[in-house]
């Protein structure tokens, strides 16, 4: 869909700035694959046009006094760009480096292919906004919304966490399953996931910091399955020993069924089941009062048992952050 739009945009705009003969009207076309190539969501369209459209204005304008002073002295024109440029350099390392970076690129396109003519710098500088606008206009029919991907890809990832849960745990293993693959992977969805906080905020305008801390829940878990993969295997005969526990077992199901159940929530919207939350508590209290009951080595099962009972909080709190995402209080 991304590349179909661009290649609609592109063409239509091609066709009508040559029918129309715009001036400098190569500009437009760069401009507007510039601001929508690289991204697709409605929640990063506007606020790249808008900082491109501010940017280039700044410079088409520096550019026009560039050229005026240059009619006057060369020795101003050059103080001028240098003190423009000190600043575009300056801002570019600050909140918005979009914007100054495209101070100093329009400045320098500019007067560098026109130092003479002013009006060639007023179309360029008019051109750009005109692509602007173009790509906010291609980019809201049939948009893209980096909440609903974000959703999709978050799903996704739980059910990756109940899968490899479910390995660790199995019962039907006799060695240590590998899951480095796994993770590496779950690392690479996390970065996906977190290049999608920005626009998904802007356009479901949620908190940043809530679809922030639903990341970190994500990143402790994962640093919790590793644990308990290593934990749960390390030693032999403890591991016979816990596998013939009733109340582990039990633990195991509830919290890979509650994997998939978030993985659902955050798809779909809504839960299997109302009760999850209390099977979880019943859960944990039984995995407290479970310790005495298994043999082996007491360091590794209290380990292992803390371990789960971190990542069942986990969950809890994942839920009820998943639930504030999906259903925000009214206000």
């Amino acid at each position: 869909m991304h590349g179909v739009r661009i290649s609609v945009a592109f063409v239509l705009t091609f066709a009508l700035t040559s029918y129309f003969q715009v001036p400098e009207s190569t500009w437009i076309l760069i401009t507007l694959v510039v601001v929508i190539g690289p991204i697709s969501y409605v929640g990063n369209v506007f606020p790249r046009a808008w900082q491109r459209a501010m940017g280039t204005m700044i410079g088409a304008l520096s550019g026009v006094i560039a050229i005026f002073l240059g009619q006057w002295s060369i020795l101003a024109m050059y103080a001028w760009c240098g003190i423009v440029m000190f600043f575009s350099a300056y801002f570019a390392l600050g909140k918005r480096p979009y914007v100054g970076l495209l101070v100093g690129i329009t400045l320098a396109l500019t007067i560098g292919a026109c130092i003479d003519d002013i009006e060639v710098a007023l179309w360029r500088g008019l051109d750009v906004t005109i692509g602007c606008l173009l790509a906010v206009l291609f980019c809201i029919v049939y948009p893209q919304r980096a909440f609903i991907h974000w959703r999709m890809r978050l799903g996704t990832t739980l059910e990756r966490f109940a899968k490899i849960y479910h390995v660790s745990t199995s019962l039907n293993l006799l060695e240590q399953p590998s899951i480095e693959r796994d993770q590496q992977t779950l690392m690479k969805e996390m970065v996906t996931l977190r290049s999608l906080i920005a626009p998904s905020a802007n356009e479901s305008k949620l908190s940043a910091r809530l679809l922030e801390a639903i990341q970190v829940q994500l990143r402790n878990m994962l640093y919790s399955l590793e644990l308990l993969n290593t934990s749960y295997w390390s030693d032999r005969q403890t591991h016979s020993n816990m596998l013939c526990s009733e109340t582990l077992t039990d633990c195991h199901n509830i919290i890979e069924r509650e994997l998939e159940e978030l993985a659902t929530l955050v798809t779909i919207g809504t839960l299997d089941t109302e009760l999850s939350g209390e099977k979880i508590a019943i859960a944990r209290e039984r995995l407290k009062n479970s310790l005495p009951k298994i043999d082996g080595e007491e360091v590794i099962i209290s380990g292992y048992l803390w371990l789960n009972l971190r990542l069942m909080e986990d969950l809890v709190i994942l839920k009820r952050l998943l639930v504030d995402s999906l259903h925000p209080p009214q206000t």
